[in-house]
């Protein structure tokens, strides 16, 4: 009887340890993370900061076939089948087309963004684009200061959120599907048409990626 006792216990944390481990939050303290990686980085316009990861928003963009070859994007793989990811993204444009955010990256042509972004004011914008034929999916106003981005995705379905960090309660923020196949897609975190007259740095902290939920 006594070496049942000690067997099950042991059984019942088999059964639940990959669950627990499919769950990541983002620890930008000294270095990155395992599992992280830059597309084209460039060192010196990157950096870690007071627990947050800084990106020099960068003075090109990966809209359509044009405007590839854009420096640090930084990104890890997703979870296949059900997950979500989000982060908080402090951020303030002053360009237009000026953004940071998030994306879900399988290359420069194929990709969806959920971002902080100057149009027509300070605004949450979701864009896919797919076989280098860019759309916008939605576009809200949105205050000035942090944001809080969220993509829940299951199989090749995406669904957008976003809220205010000190709010309760999440707004959504547009659906579309994922443009390519999910074993491909990376999430990660960019800033882009950035204006090299007057650099502005993206600061993303508490960045959490979920598997299962």
């Amino acid at each position: 009887m006594k070496m049942r006792q000690l067997v099950l216990p042991a059984l019942l944390l088999i059964s639940i340890t990959p669950t627990l481990a499919e769950d990541y939050k983002a620890d930008f303290k000294e270095t990155l993370d395992n599992g992280w990686s830059f597309v084209r980085e460039d060192h010196k316009e990157w950096r870690l900061a007071d627990g947050q990861v800084e990106l020099l928003a960068q003075p090109s963009n990966i809209w359509g076939t044009a405007n590839n070859g854009t420096k640090n994007l930084l990104l890890r793989p997703l979870p296949t089948g059900k997950s979500s990811v989000e982060v908080v993204v402090d951020f303030t444009p002053l360009k237009k087309y000026e953004q940071a955010g998030l994306m879900l990256y399988v290359d420069d042509d194929n990709y969806i963004k959920l971002d902080r972004e100057l149009i027509n004011g300070q605004s949450c914008t979701m864009i896919l684009e797919s076989a280098a034929k860019p759309k916008l999916v939605k576009m809200i106003p949105f205050r000035e200061g942090p944001m809080h981005l969220r993509l829940e995705i299951s199989g090749n379905q995406v669904k957008a959120m976003v809220k205010a960090p000190d709010a309760d309660d999440w707004t959504a923020h547009g659906e579309t599907t994922l443009p390519g196949d999910p074993n491909a897609v990376k999430v990660g975190l960019f800033a882009l048409n950035g204006d090299p007259k007057a650099p502005r740095w993206a600061k993303f902290k508490n960045f959490k990626l979920s598997a299962g939920e």
